[in-house]
C-alpha cells in the first residue's frame, strides 16, 4: 500500500477489501458489504481453506461439494433449464432469491454448457460479483478455454477466469502465464493478468504465490507491494491475524516483509488493539518494527487516541512517525483534547509529527488555525510539507483568504504559483 503523506514520511491508507471476487482487475474502492456465502461456488473463504474440491482442473460440476462422496453430483442443466434460471435470475428483485438462482446456475456449470450460461449473465456490469464469480467458476472447470474467451470480449473477464484456473490447476496456469510475451502490448499480457494470477496462486498455493511475489520484488517490479497485499489478505482470511503474523514474520528481510507485517498489524489492531500493541511492542526494536508500530497507531488512534499516545510514549526509540496517525485519529474524535495534548509536548520530532497528524485531520475545518499549528513545527522540511498540504485545503475552502496569505506563507515561489494557477 502507499503512504499518504502528512509530511514526506507520513501515513498509509489501505484499500478496502472487496466483495466476493471483486479483487480481480477492478478499480480500487468498489466494494459491497455482503458475501455470496454458501450460495456461491468459489467463495474466497472456501477456496482458501481448500474445501472447494477442485484442485485438478477437471470438468467437475462447479457447485459440487468439496467433501468427496458426501453429496450427489447435481444433474447437468439442459438448455431449457439454463434459459429458465437465467430469466429468473435477471428478474429477481430479492437479493437472497437472486443468489439462490445464481447458485443453481453455477452448480450445473460444465465446460460444455458454460457459454450458454454466460449468455444469461452477459448483460451484467463487469464489476457485478455474479459476473466475476461466473468467470472464476468457468476458469476452474475449463481452464485456458475460459481465459481465452475473454480476449474477444469488451468486459474484464479474463482476470477472474485465470484466477479460477490457477486455483484448479496451478502448474498448468503457471506454464501458460509464463509463456506470455513480457513485452506484448495486446491482450493477453502478463502485466494485465498479473493481479489475477497472484490472486489464484494465493488461494491455491500461498508458498508458491509468496515466492513469485518475492521474485517480483527482487526484479524491481513497482507492483510487488500490491501483489504482496493480495497474499497477505488471503493469509488473513484463511488463518486469521495470528497465523498471518507468523507467515509475515518468516518472510525474508526487506521492504516486502515490512509491507506484509504492516498489513497484518493493522488487521490485528482492528480485531484487538491492546493485543496488537503488545505484539508490536515486542517487534518494535527489530527489523520492520517501525512498520508494525505505525500500523497499530494508524488503527488504534481513532478508537482511543489517549491510549495510543500513552503506548507510543512508553516505547521510546525511533517511533516519531507513528505519532502522526495517532493524533490524526484522535483529532477526528476529540480535536480539543488532541490539541491540548500536542500543546503540552516539548519541541521534538514526536511533537512535529503529532502536529502533522492534528493538521491533517483538522485542516478542512479550520485552515487558518491549521496554518498556525504548522508554523510551530521545528523541522523546516516537515513544516513546509504540512503548510503545503494545508494551503491546498485553504485554497479550496477560502480562495480569497488563501490568495492573500500565500505571499506571506514562506512557501517556495513555485509552490505559490501552482496554487495561484501560474499567476
Amino acid at each position: 500500500m502507499k503512504k499518504q503523506h502528512i509530511t514526506t514520511a507520513l501515513w498509509i491508507t489501505v484499500t478496502a477489501s472487496a466483495f466476493g471476487l471483486g479483487w480481480i482487475l477492478k478499480p480500487a474502492g468498489q466494494a459491497e458489504s455482503g458475501r455470496a456465502g454458501n450460495v456461491s461456488i468459489a467463495s474466497e473463504t472456501a477456496l482458501a481453506s481448500g474445501t472447494s474440491g477442485h484442485r485438478k482442473g477437471s470438468a467437475d460440476k462447479a457447485g459440487e461439494a468439496g467433501s468427496e462422496g458426501k453429496s450427489a453430483r447435481p444433474a447437468a442443466l439442459t438448455s431449457e433449464s439454463i434459459a429458465t434460471l437465467g430469466k429468473q435470475f435477471r428478474e429477481a428483485t430479492d437479493p437472497l432469491t437472486r443468489r439462490e438462482i445464481f447458485a443453481k446456475l453455477l452448480a450445473g456449470l460444465t465446460a460444455e454448457n458454460a457459454l450458454e450460461i454466460r449468455e444469461q449473465i452477459a448483460g451484467l456490469d463487469p464489476d457485478d460479483p455474479a459476473f466475476r464469480d461466473f468467470h472464476f467458476a468457468w476458469g476452474k472447470v475449463a481452464g485456458l478455454e475460459a481465459v481465452l474467451h475473454g480476449v474477444d470480449t469488451p468486459q474484464r473477464d479474463m482476470g477472474p477466469a485465470l484466477a479460477g484456473w490457477v486455483t484448479a490447476d496451478p502448474a498448468g496456469a503457471k506454464a501458460w502465464y509464463e509463456s506470455l510475451d513480457p513485452k506484448a502490448d495486446k491482450p493477453p499480457t502478463r502485466e494485465q493478468l498479473k493481479e489475477a494470477y497472484v490472486h489464484g496462486l494465493a488461494i491455491a498455493d500461498p508458498a508458491m504465490a509468496t515466492n513469485f511475489v518475492m521474485g517480483l520484488g527482487a526484479a524491481g517490479d513497482p507492483r510487488a507491494k500490491q501483489m504482496m497485499s493480495i497474499i497477505t489478505e488471503k493469509m488473513l482470511q484463511s488463518g486469521g491475524p495470528a497465523a498471518a503474523a507468523a507467515w509475515a514474520t518468516s518472510l525474508p528481510d526487506g521492504d516486502l516483509r515490512g509491507h506484509a507485517l504492516y498489513e497484518v498489524a493493522r488487521a490485528q489492531a482492528r480485531e484487538n488493539p491492546a493485543a496488537a500493541a503488545e505484539w508490536a511492542t515486542k517487534m518494535a526494536g527489530g527489523k520492520n518494527g517501525e512498520s508494525v508500530v505505525y500500523a497499530v497507531s494508524s488503527e488504534w488512534g481513532g478508537r482511543n487516541g489517549p491510549a495510543t499516545v500513552q503506548w507510543l510514549d512508553s516505547l521510546g526509540g525511533n517511533q516519531s512517525a507513528s505519532y502522526g496517525p495517532a493524533f490524526a485519529g484522535w483529532a477526528k474524535t476529540d480535536p480539543l483534547a488532541a490539541s491540548q495534548r500536542v500543546a503540552a509536548m516539548p519541541p521534538s520530532d514526536n511533537r512535529d509529527y503529532a502536529i502533522g497528524g492534528l493538521v491533517y485531520s483538522y485542516r478542512w475545518e479550520d485552515p487558518v488555525s491549521s496554518i498556525a499549528w504548522a508554523n510551530t513545527i521545528s523541522d523546516a522540511k516537515r513544516r513546509q510539507d504540512v503548510l503545503t498540504m494545508t494551503a491546498e485545503s485553504y485554497m479550496r475552502k477560502d480562495p480569497a483568504g488563501a490568495t492573500a496569505w500565500l505571499p506571506t506563507s514562506g512557501l517556495p515561489v513555485a509552490t505559490q504559483q501552482r496554487f495561484l494557477g501560474g499567476k
